[in-house]
C-alpha cells in the first residue's frame, strides 16, 4: 500500500513537471512570436543601398527551390535543426542575377557557395544560363569557396576565376539514385503492406515490398542519371576549357589523383585545372577589394538585401503565371504543397480576369493524389475553354501527378534535365493487424457486408478490397493513359510503351513526345504571349496570399536567422541530421498523402539525386 502510495506520488511530481514545461515552453512560442510580429511592424521590408563600384553576392541559403515552402512556427524542429526551412526561390536568384547586369552600381559577381544546399539539374543549367550572360554583360563573375561539391562547382565553373582555400577540396562524386528499404523492418514488425500498381517501372512502392531496387528501376534510373552526367560533364569541360575526359577522369579516380598530391585536395583541383588559384581568406578579401573597385572595403550586396525594393504591379495585357511546386495534395495546402483547392481558385482567377489572355503553369512536382490532379487538370482545361492559351513550363520535376496536371496543355516545354514521365500509378494500404496480434491485441465485430470496413487498418484486407482497389487503379491507369494520348496527339499504344511508370528526362521526353519543346520559363511565357497574339504583354504572378500566421513565421526565419541553414553539398552538415531530415521528410509525404480512394501518381525517382 505504502510502495503504491509512493509510486503515485512520484508519478504526480513527474505528471506536473511536464505540465509546467509544456506550459512554459509554449509561453516562450508566444513570446518569441510576438517579438518577430513587433519586429516585422515595426522594421517592414525597406529598401536597400546600392554604394557604386559594389559586387553582388551571390550567396544562396538551402535548397534552391520553384517556390518556397512557408512553415508554420516549430520551435522544436527549428531549435534541433531538423527543419531543413532554409530555401532560395530560383526566379529570384535569376532575377538578381539579371538586373546586376545591367545595374551600372554593381561592376562584378562573387559567388560564395557555403550555405547552398541541394540544386536540382535544371534549376543548376538555369542559373547556369543567367552567370554565362552576366559575364556576356562584360562584368567578371568570381567564385571563392573552401569547399566545391558537384553542385557548387557547376555554378562554380562558370566564373571568370575560381579560388579555393589551401584546405579546402573539389569533389565531384556525379549522380546517384538510392531508396531506402523498409520491407525487412516491416517484416518484423509484422506489418502487412498492400501494395496494387500498374506500370512495370512504377517503383515508388519498392521500399515497402522488397529490401532493394528491382532491375526494372536500377535501368530506369541509370538512364537518367548517366543522361544528366554527361550533361554536366560537358558543360563543366566546355566552361574550363578542359576535355571531357579529364573530368571524367577527375570524378571517378579522385582517390588515385589525390594519393599522387600527397593528400593535399586543394593541390589536386589546382593541378587539374579546376580551379584558378588557392589562396588564404587575407588574400582572397584583397582580391575582391580590387574587384570591387574599393581601397579600404570589399564593397557588397547580398542577394537578398538587393532585391528587397518591390516591384510595382503590373496592368493591361498579361501572361499569367502559376506555379505549381510540391507534392499534389486534396483540399488547401500550405506554400510548399499544391494544393487541389488552391490551385483551383487560382486557375479560376486567371480564367475571370479580362487582362490576362494566356497562362503559363509551371510545374515542379513529383504528383501524389490523383484525384487532386485531375481537379486541377479540369481547371487548366477550362482556362482553355474560355479561348486562353495554356502552356506548361517543366521545372527540376513534372512526373506522374505532375505531369497528369500537364498532359492537356496546349504545349509542354522543358528542360533538358528536367525529370518527368512516370506515368503509373498505385495505391498502398498498410495494415497491422499481427503486429497488435503480437502483443495480444485483437479485432473483431461484424458488418453488413465485405466493405464495410475494407480498409480498416487494423483488420487483414479482404479479397473484396484488394480486387476493388486493382480495378480502380488499372482504370485510373487508362485514364492517364488516354489524356497524355489526348493531349498530345499520340495514341494510346504509344503512351502506354513510354509510361509503365518511367521517368525520363526532359531531352528524351522531347524525343518521344511527351514534351513539345525545350527551354525554360521565359521561352513559355514568349510562348504562350505568340500564342495569344500579344505583341506587348506583362508578366502576372498569381499565387495564394500567406496568412498572417505564415507570413510572420516567415518573418522570424529570415530575420532572426532561425532557419536550418541545410548545406547539401557545402560540407558543413552535420553526421546525423541529414539522416534524420531524409526519414523525416518520406514519413511527412507518407503522412500528407490524402486521396480517398488512396490511388497516387506519385514518383519515387524525382527527389534529390545523390
Amino acid at each position: 500500500m505504502e510502495l503504491g502510495k509512493a509510486l503515485r506520488g512520484a508519478w504526480a511530481v513527474i505528471g506536473r513537471t511536464f505540465a509546467f514545461l509544456r506550459v512554459a515552453l509554449a509561453n516562450i512560442v508566444v513570446l518569441v512570436v510576438l517579438i518577430a510580429g513587433v519586429a516585422a511592424l515595426s522594421t517592414g521590408p525597406g529598401a536597400s543601398t546600392v554604394a557604386a563600384h559594389s559586387a553582388l553576392l551571390l550567396d544562396p541559403r538551402g535548397d534552391v527551390v520553384e517556390r518556397a515552402a512557408v512553415p508554420a512556427p516549430n520551435v522544436l524542429s527549428l531549435l534541433g535543426g531538423l527543419g531543413s526551412l532554409a530555401q532560395t526561390p530560383l526566379a529570384d536568384i535569376l532575377r538578381g542575377i539579371e538586373r546586376a547586369a545591367d545595374d551600372d552600381r554593381i561592376e562584378a559577381l562573387v559567388f560564395d557557395p557555403k550555405t547552398l544546399g541541394y540544386v536540382a539539374p535544371a534549376a543548376l543549367e538555369a542559373i547556369g544560363d543567367a552567370l554565362a550572360a552576366f559575364r556576356d554583360s562584360g562584368k567578371p563573375v568570381v567564385a571563392k569557396g573552401r569547399y566545391y561539391g558537384r553542385d557548387d562547382y557547376y555554378l562554380a565553373s562558370f566564373s571568370d576565376r575560381i579560388y579555393l582555400h589551401p584546405l579546402g577540396e573539389v569533389m565531384l562524386g556525379g549522380y546517384g539514385r538510392y531508396d531506402t528499404f523498409y520491407a525487412g523492418a516491416l517484416e518484423r514488425l509484422k506489418a502487412q503492406v498492400n501494395v496494387f500498381r500498374v506500370g512495370t517501372f512504377k517503383a515508388f512502392v519498392e521500399p515497402y515490398e522488397r529490401q532493394d531496387m528491382s532491375a526494372a528501376a536500377k535501368a530506369a534510373n541509370r538512364a537518367v542519371v548517366d543522361a544528366l552526367w554527361r550533361r554536366f560533364v560537358d558543360r563543366v569541360a566546355a566552361n574550363r576549357g578542359l576535355d571531357a575526359a579529364a573530368v571524367y577522369r577527375y570524378a571517378n579516380s579522385y582517390d588515385q589523383l589525390l594519393a599522387a598530391a600527397a593528400g593535399d585536395t586543394a593541390a589536386a583541383a589546382l593541378d587539374h585545372g579546376l580551379v584558378d588559384e588557392v589562396v588564404d581568406d587575407e588574400t582572397l578579401t584583397e582580391h575582391l577589394r580590387a574587384l570591387a573597385g574599393s581601397d579600404d572595403a570589399f564593397g557588397r550586396v547580398a542577394l537578398g538585401n538587393y532585391l528587397r525594393p518591390a516591384v510595382a504591379p503590373a496592368f493591361g495585357d498579361a501572361v499569367g503565371v502559376i506555379t505549381a511546386a510540391g507534392p499534389i495534395l486534396m483540399g488547401r495546402q500550405p506554400p510548399g504543397a499544391v494544393g487541389s483547392d488552391n490551385m483551383a481558385a487560382l486557375l479560376a482567377d486567371a480564367r475571370e480576369d479580362d487582362d490576362i489572355k494566356a497562362l503559363v503553369l509551371r510545374v515542379d512536382s513529383g504528383g501524389g493524389s490523383v484525384l487532386a490532379s485531375e481537379i486541377i487538370r479540369e481547371h487548366v482545361q477550362q482556362v482553355q475553354a474560355a479561348g486562353k492559351p495554356v502552356v506548361v513550363s517543366m521545372a527540376s520535376t513534372a512526373a506522374s501527378g505532375g505531369y497528369w496536371i500537364a498532359a492537356t496543355a496546349d504545349e509542354i516545354w522543358a528542360a533538358p534535365t528536367t525529370i518527368t514521365g512516370s506515368i503509373g500509378v498505385f495505391a498502398i494500404l498498410p495494415t497491422f493487424e499481427e503486429s497488435l496480434r503480437a502483443v495480444g491485441i485483437t479485432r473483431d465485430g461484424v458488418a453488413t457486408g465485405p466493405l464495410a470496413a475494407g480498409l480498416d487498418p487494423m483488420r487483414t484486407l479482404n479479397e473484396p478490397t484488394r480486387r476493388l482497389l486493382q480495378a480502380s487503379i488499372e482504370h485510373v491507369y487508362g485514364r492517364f493513359v488516354a489524356l497524355v494520348a489526348e493531349g498530345r496527339d499520340l495514341s494510346p499504344e504509344a503512351v502506354d510503351a513510354v509510361g509503365q511508370g518511367r521517368i525520363w528526362t526532359g531531352e528524351q521526353a522531347l524525343a518521344r513526345g511527351l514534351v513539345d519543346q525545350l527551354g525554360g520559363l521565359d521561352e513559355a511565357v514568349a510562348r504562350a504571349a505568340e500564342l495569344a497574339d500579344l505583341p506587348r504583354f506583362a508578366v502576372r504572378h498569381l499565387e495564394d496570399t500567406p496568412t498572417p500566421l505564415q507570413a510572420l513565421a516567415q518573418r522570424l526565419i529570415d530575420d532572426f536567422g532561425l532557419g536550418a541553414q541545410a548545406p547539401g553539398t557545402g560540407g558543413e552538415a552535420g553526421i546525423v541530421g541529414p539522416v534524420a531530415r531524409a526519414l523525416l521528410r518520406e514519413w511527412q509525404l507518407l503522412d500528407a498523402l490524402n486521396d480517398p480512394k488512396h490511388v497516387y501518381a506519385l514518383c519515387d525517382a524525382c527527389g534529390p539525386l545523390l
